[in-house]
């Protein structure tokens, strides 16, 4: 993209504010757990105001009182992290006549939709390029069938366009199916009156005809409900269903989509879903209080079993639909599960940053959607940058769960609910809320931290008779947090005064730091950095005005890597990071040379 020197010039005398470019601000934090970390300190923090509002005073969060819950960090830089957990049992959990009286990190619970999180890995695991693309109509014989007999009055308001939809958009629900299929339509008067026997209220409505898509679905009974009901045959049911959207129009949730997919990786891959789930990801993982069953009566001892009913809480058979809401796991497993996401232990690391983005928008600026990630995008208020949180949710019956990622710190956190009180998906919502007022900023201070102690300094040239040395200070919050460089002597020339010149911040004389572009995989190796700078004339929120005019100025995206020497970049600068963090010294890529830290 070519940019017009013109605007640059111009906008050396517009005001600025804080910009930069997608990704982490800081390295990512390597100790989240000792007592002098900021993340434990503020860990405590919360789990001291949760004993007190749970146990002693009321206050507004006494209101989880009647929910059990587990909560917990990890990271891949600091196994110590599993240690952040906080667990309560609620009175209900207590006096249950069944499971646990006690919760901890090996406690079971349901994990509602944050199985659709292991659906979608299993099949990136399991399915190659092709079967992602591969129209729904050649997978599933009844689609097929559907379109073949409907194929002179197809409508696409009344007909699902099942030659248009791939498992790949199933993954991130932009397939515009129907949120639920037959016989799970919580919301469909005359399926509740035919499989529960119960009266149609008075609205008007006409009688169903024996011609009527309807009774095209064999698992409208009671057994199908409780998922006894067979993959054609759920199939047969919803091929009549209409869409909610066309494909690829706009994202719709969509537990009959994971469903779909679920019984679309067994029909690809030819094993039941039961052992691909064993086989491509609790296995390699290591698993090992995970189900995609009813766990057995002997794990029933540590098992957070709700009041009610056994079959209609934690012990019903989810069938088919386990894809889409139907496993079991623990807290400490949850931990294993995240941490395998961020060290790419199943996919390549190349695969791992492709399926960690968004696939479309909502309608929020703060909210995107993924396969099937809940991307939430957390604006840092000292800053106003971006960390994007990958989430999902789950939220069925007496049980609640979140798996969120933080790719940008390598850590994440976990919380599994349980309650059969009707508030118990609204606390759910309410503690995420208060894990993430308590852990991104800790985990921006941690690593604003250890970058300042790590990385600021001088790095001087060993070579004898080379003058060269650059000296780094770290920059915090409230300015434009990262590195500066403070003055720079190269082969005896003193490059300090040019250095926004040198580096091409934009603009040249806007406030500038350096951010990490490129990380090692692991602990130790290469780290990059390159200025992201001011941003002028910000857009401010629902004033369009600048919307277009603002382009060239609202993002350091269109002005990276323009400025190098014989093809090696004149603003990268390269780290050396040791396997027990320590930075040993850098190398400004364009001048190539490796100064050492003093």
């Amino acid at each position: 993209m070519k940019l017009q020197s013109s605007l640059l010039l111009t906008s050396l005398s517009l005001p600025g504010a804080l910009s930069g470019f997608l990704g982490p601000i800081y390295p990512a934090p390597r100790d989240l757990s000792s007592h002098n970390s900021h993340v434990a300190a503020s860990w405590r923090n919360l789990s001291a105001s949760l004993d007190n509002a749970l146990h002693r005073s009321n206050n507004t969060l006494s209101k989880l009182r009647d929910t059990t819950f587990s909560i917990g960090l990890f990271s891949t830089h600091d196994a110590g992290a599993q240690t952040l957990q906080y667990h309560y049992a609620s009175p209900e959990i207590l006096s249950s006549k069944n499971g646990t009286h006690k919760v901890d990190g090996d406690s079971i619970y349901r994990i509602a939709s944050v199985s659709k999180l292991f659906t979608v890995l299993a099949a990136l695991v399991e399915l190659d390029g092709q079967d992602w693309e591969l129209p729904l109509s050649e997978i599933f014989p009844e689609f097929a069938q559907y379109l073949r007999e409907h194929s002179n009055t197809l409508d696409p308001v009344y007909d699902t366009q099942w030659d248009a939809i791939t498992p790949k958009a199933l993954a991130s629900h932009m397939g515009g199916v129907a949120q639920y299929g037959v016989p799970w339509i919580g919301g469909d008067l005359f399926v509740n009156s035919q499989v529960f026997n119960t009266s149609l209220p008075d609205y008007g409505l006409p009688p169903i005809g024996k011609d009527d898509r309807y009774t095209r679905s064999p698992c409208a009974t009671v057994e199908g409900y409780y998922g006894v009901c067979a993959p054609d045959d759920y199939a047969e049911g919803v091929a009549g269903s209409p869409p909610i959207f066309l494909p690829w129009s706009a994202p719709a949730y969509s537990n009959n989509g994971l469903t779909l997919l679920g019984m679309a990786i067994a029909n690809l891959t030819g094993k039941s879903l039961d052992q691909v789930y064993q086989d491509s990801v609790f296995d390699p993982l290591d698993l090992k209080s995970t189900y995609s069953v009813v766990p057995p009566r002997s794990e029933f001892h540590r098992s957070v079993i709700t009041a009610g009913p056994f079959e209609a809480g934690f012990g019903i058979s989810n069938g088919i639909s386990k894809s889409s809401g139907g496993l079991f796991s623990t807290l400490n497993d949850l931990a294993k599960f995240g941490t395998g996401i961020l060290d790419s232990t199943l996919l390549s690391p190349t695969e791992t940053r492709r399926w960690m983005k968004p696939v479309t928008h909502t309608s929020s600026l703060h909210i995107s959607i993924g396969a099937p990630w809940e991307i939430y995008r957390y604006e840092h208020p000292e800053t106003g940058l971006v960390t994007d949180i990958y989430t999902k949710l789950g939220d069925s019956g007496t049980y609640g769960a979140l798996t969120a990622i933080l790719p940008d710190f390598d850590a994440g956190f976990s919380v599994i609910t349980a309650s059969s009180a009707a508030t118990r998906a609204e606390n759910t919502l309410f503690l995420i809320q208060q894990i993430v007022d308590a852990v991104l900023p800790a985990l921006t201070k941690q690593a604003g931290a250890e970058l300042e102690r790590k990385y600021a300094g001088t790095y001087t040239s060993t070579t004898p008779g080379l003058n060269s040395s650059i000296t780094f200070k770290a920059v915090g919050p409230g300015t434009l947090p990262g590195l500066q460089i403070t003055s720079w002597v190269s082969n005896g020339t003193d490059l300090t005064p040019q250095i926004k010149n040198l580096i091409r911040a934009q603009p040249y004389q806007q406030p500038y730091s350096l951010r990490p572009v490129i990380s090692p995989a692991g602990d130790k190796g290469k780290i990059a950095f390159r200025p992201a700078s001011a941003v002028v004339e910000p857009v401010e929120p629902r004033d369009p005005s600048n919307l277009i005019t603002s382009f060239y100025l609202a993002d350091d995206f269109a002005f990276l890597g323009q400025a190098s020497y014989a093809l090696q970049y004149l603003s990268e600068f390269v780290f050396d990071v040791q396997e027990n963090g320590r930075v040993s010294s850098v190398t400004p890529a364009a001048w190539r040379v490796k100064l050492e830290k003093k």
